[in-house]
């Protein structure tokens, strides 16, 4: 395998459509290049539009790494009500392995550029012409509110074990203020963050994660996030923020992990 065969080349497209965005992907989709991707990604959609063309009929290999990437962006731009990746040109073959894992409605399929572009304008005028004038009903503010749910000594000294679950938002992050002031103990220098049960982090919770990792860099300790939604992990490297976290399959992983480093 040459080096030529590993690499990935994006360039913008131009695309006229509101809240959008569009890239043409060749070459290969690897673990090895996925992180890279999705930082300059996030350089480059700042703000960030509500949907993403992606032009993949050139993309030639792509492995496990790179699927769980895209499902994860998927996630990502599906925060925003009506957001998406469309992707252009797909084979057969991505498009049976990225559907299963990615979040409903995230994704859709074009044959072409064009036919995407002019099926998000549908979608635009649709609404401003109020097709979809009926309001949402909004989510419970009693199962928004709680985000944390339980905080534990670990197997060894000076490791704790958050568990969160829930929608990190502007809505939950005051109760997380609360307990995290109470329980962080102060001998604590690693975290272990189980958030295999947290269905969405925005800005607000963003924050908290950044706040947690100043936390225990300032001790000389580290967080283990474990379970995280490939969307998180796009979100992080998006934002440039992958590098202030470990990441675990489970909290056993995360605390044998910290274990060669805890006090």
């Amino acid at each position: 395998m040459t080096g030529s065969d590993l690499q990935l080349i994006w360039r913008e497209l131009k695309c006229e459509a509101p809240s959008t965005r569009a890239f043409r992907l060749e070459g290969a989709l690897l673990a090895a290049n996925v992180a890279n991707l999705s930082t300059e990604l996030g350089r480059l959609l700042n703000p960030k539009p509500k949907r993403l063309l992606l032009d993949v009929q050139k993309l030639a290999r792509i492995d496990r790494a790179g699927i769980d990437t895209l499902a994860g962006m998927a996630g990502f731009f599906a925060e925003a009500e009506g957001g998406h990746i469309a992707f252009v040109a797909a084979a057969p073959l991505l498009r049976e392995k990225l559907e299963p894992l990615a979040e409903p409605g995230s994704v859709k399929f074009f044959a072409s550029f064009s036919q995407a572009a002019v099926r998000v304008l549908d979608h635009v005028f649709a609404k401003l012409s109020g097709q979809f004038a009926a309001t949402p009903r909004p989510p419970s503010t009693e199962i928004a509110r709680a985000i944390w749910k339980d905080m534990r000594d670990g197997q060894l000294a000076g490791v704790q074990v958050l568990t969160l679950s829930g929608t990190f938002d502007k809505v939950s992050a005051p109760q997380f203020d609360r307990h995290w002031a109470a329980e962080f103990k102060p001998a604590t220098r690693h975290l272990v963050l189980d958030m295999a049960d947290v269905r969405s982090v925005v800005d607000e919770g963003i924050e908290r994660l950044r706040r947690m990792a100043d936390a225990t860099r300032a001790r000389d300790g580290t967080v283990s996030i474990v379970g995280a939604r490939p969307k998180l992990k796009v979100m992080l490297d998006m934002l440039d923020m992958a590098q202030l976290f470990c990441f675990h399959n489970t909290v056993q992983d995360a605390q044998n992990a910290q274990g060669q480093v805890a006090p």
